[in-house]
């Protein structure tokens, strides 16, 4: 049996069970020259594709104290860690991306604020996706108008290069609709930490969410919300829609 790391089979959710190591960093989480070991575990059953009761794991490097952060999204295909300064405080904070989607294609990001001595869950996509909201109407003229719904700002994307039987199936020769059609704004497939906007120092969050048309599979073209963090709270302060 396969730990990745002494001693954890001591935790209750990883006694006999096949234990996984998603990822591994080594840093001094919190600012000081001490090196600590941070882990993404999870365990696993024969070959099943899925990953369960996925969690953080912050080992002290001065004591060797281990503690144990559940994630939310405790199931996964696989995931990974980010360590930044969200915060603009000079400490790492944990950013931890999970791959829950069916086929890997959604992504739940969560970050863990660093309070020096210990880290505590202060985001979710989760948020971000319910509040934001948006409304995907196939126009005729082979059109399609994605509308903010918390600001009411609209785009319009362009479907006139879509193979002929793409556009036959929705629209008559004169372009009109057939029947109405509506899209979906799809739940966060990808996370990217940038440089702070607004800090000199730190990093800011992009998530990128999938505009989807007909089915899982129509990619209509995407919308990213940059994402600003201040005092623990989070702030959108761009969203671009684009093909």
């Amino acid at each position: 049996m396969e730990y990745g790391i002494s001693g954890y089979q001591t935790d209750y959710r990883f006694m006999k069970k096949e234990v996984i190591q998603l990822a591994h960093e080594t840093v001094p989480l919190t600012g000081t020259e001490q090196v600590d070991q941070i882990y993404l575990l999870g365990t696993k059953e024969d070959d099943n594709l899925i990953y369960s009761d996925i969690a953080l794991v912050v080992e002290n490097g001065a004591t060797g104290e281990k503690k144990f952060y559940t994630i939310p999204t405790s199931k996964g295909m696989g995931g990974g860690i980010d360590l930044v300064d969200f915060t603009h405080d000079g400490l790492l904070d944990v950013g931890v991306y999970i791959f829950s989607g069916g086929t890997g294609s959604q992504v739940d990001y969560y970050i863990f604020f660093n309070q020096g001595k210990a880290v505590q869950l202060g985001f979710s996509n989760k948020l971000l996706e319910e509040k934001l909201k948006f409304r995907v109407t196939y126009l005729p003229k082979y059109q399609v108008e994605i509308k903010n719904l918390n600001t009411n700002e609209t785009t319009i994307l362009d479907l006139s290069r879509r193979s002929p039987d793409y556009l036959e199936a929705i629209y008559d020769t004169q372009g009109n609709l057939k029947n109405p059609l509506l899209g979906v704004v799809a739940p966060v497939s990808d996370s990217n930490p940038i440089n702070s906007k607004n800090y000199p120092q730190g990093h800011d969050l992009i998530l990128t969410q999938r505009i989807l048309g007909r089915s899982h599979n129509d990619t209509l073209g995407y919308v990213q919300s940059y994402i600003g963090f201040d005092q623990g709270k989070y702030y959108v302060y761009r969203t671009l829609i684009s093909q």
